[in-house]
């Protein structure tokens, strides 16, 4: 068979065959040895065909450009060209003419020779062992403090728990300012240079960095609330004037960053996954979260610049002494920089990470598991993250001591 393929490359031909081992393999045989590694196939056995003479045979069949047509030749039957082509098989065999399996040469990309094991290729059985072995970054012990505190807030604030470590990984494909992405990750790990870690400093201009002008330790979620010495109401209703102008009819406060207590950015994480579990049902609440998804990546932008220049102006502050941050005089330089339009390549992140529900892929799962939806953890969980957090938990910003679902029936009843 191999010698008929090399002899007519494109020609078009019928082949006929006795051999049922030969049909076999050309039903569909070769592609699930070579799918199997090659290593449960019958050449093992001493009179068998070897290894490299079945992968030359797949090769020259899905390598041609003529048609080829193969039919069952009944054998023993007296079929002279059946009895013709045992002669001369036998001929050749008994002159000791033996085909070089050697010379066989298969072009790299046309056979997978690689071995398998238990049916599955050795690299995804090798990045499953590491996926199952070796911990993600974002479920290291170093993001436990912030896993608890982001799961527990959300639950507080929207009523689902969801896992952190499917959703940490997500910060780099948010839609957001990349200087942002880095301040946040900071925060997430522990490595964020403020309040008490503030001391030592010494190229500071001031120590602003440890403590507020209103004598509170300085910290991320201090700095994008505001408090009495910056008075953020007017930037805040900048933000929310853009926010309805993108999208005006969700009619619903916990989707706006004024409700989300004092770790603002921390819905931004599972945006997505909040609206859609949070939002009332109500009529037309099909139409009205299409329209939220469709405005997600808009509005996540808007809100992320709102945070980054938060950020930037009170760096300046604490490191540029002729520097005082005022928010009544940053107005314009606000509004100018929420009119800004989301970066080609943000748009092109967050197309490649999101589902077809506007949701993001998680990054986090097991391997072949592409899509991300809100995981409710078991109540074990729930109650050793409780516990960690037995010291700050009072803390905790709570949804005027309902969730997020029971406040919208409230509002909108």
């Amino acid at each position: 068979m191999v010698l008929c393929l090399l002899a007519w490359r494109d020609a078009h031909i019928v082949v006929h065959t006795d051999s049922t081992f030969v049909l076999g393999l050309l039903r569909g045989g070769l592609l699930a040895m070579e799918r199997d590694g090659w290593g449960d196939a019958p050449w093992h056995l001493s009179r068998g065909p070897p290894t490299p003479l079945l992968q030359q045979l797949l090769y020259l069949l899905q390598d041609r450009t003529g048609r080829i047509r193969f039919e069952k030749a009944k054998a023993h039957s007296h079929d002279n060209m059946n009895n013709i082509t045992d002669a001369l098989a036998n001929k050749g065999r008994l002159k000791g003419r033996v085909l070089d399996v050697g010379s066989l040469k298969i072009p790299a990309g046309w056979v997978d020779t690689a071995p398998v094991l238990c049916h599955q290729p050795l690299d995804y059985m090798t990045k499953l062992v590491v996926w199952a072995r070796v911990g993600a970054p974002a479920k290291t012990i170093k993001f436990e403090s912030f896993s608890d505190r982001w799961m527990v807030t959300l639950r507080n604030m929207f009523g689902v728990v969801l896992d952190p470590g499917s959703y940490i990984g997500r910060i780099w494909s948010l839609p957001i300012p990349e200087g942002m992405k880095e301040v946040l990750w900071k925060e997430m790990n522990g490595a964020q240079v403020l309040g008490h870690r503030y001391f030592g400093r010494g190229h500071a201009k001031s120590d602003m960095g440890h403590f507020c002008l209103c004598r509170t330790e300085m910290s991320l979620g201090h700095i994008l609330v505001g408090c009495k010495a910056y008075v953020l109401r007017s930037l805040m209703e900048i933000l929310l004037d853009l926010l309805k102008a993108v999208y005006p009819g969700s009619g619903f406060k916990m989707l706006t960053p004024d409700a989300w207590g004092q770790s603002p950015w921390y819905p931004l994480l599972a945006l997505g996954e909040l609206e859609e579990h949070a939002y009332p049902i109500v009529k037309g609440r099909k139409a009205i979260l299409k329209r939220l998804k469709e405005s997600r990546q808009r509005r996540m932008w808007i809100i992320g610049n709102y945070y980054w220049a938060l950020w930037k102006w009170h760096m300046k502050e604490i490191h540029d002494a002729g520097f005082k941050f005022v928010p009544a005089l940053c107005e314009d330089s606000l509004h100018n920089t929420l009119l800004m339009p989301v970066p080609p390549h943000l748009i092109k992140q967050w197309e490649t990470k999101t589902d077809n529900t506007g949701n993001q892929r998680s990054t986090a799962g097991p391997i072949g598991s592409n899509t991300c939806q809100p995981l409710v953890l078991d109540r074990g969980h729930q109650n050793r993250a409780e516990a960690r957090l037995s010291t700050w938990g009072k803390r905790v910003p709570r949804a005027l001591g309902t969730s997020a679902r029971d406040q919208a029936v409230q509002s909108l009843s």
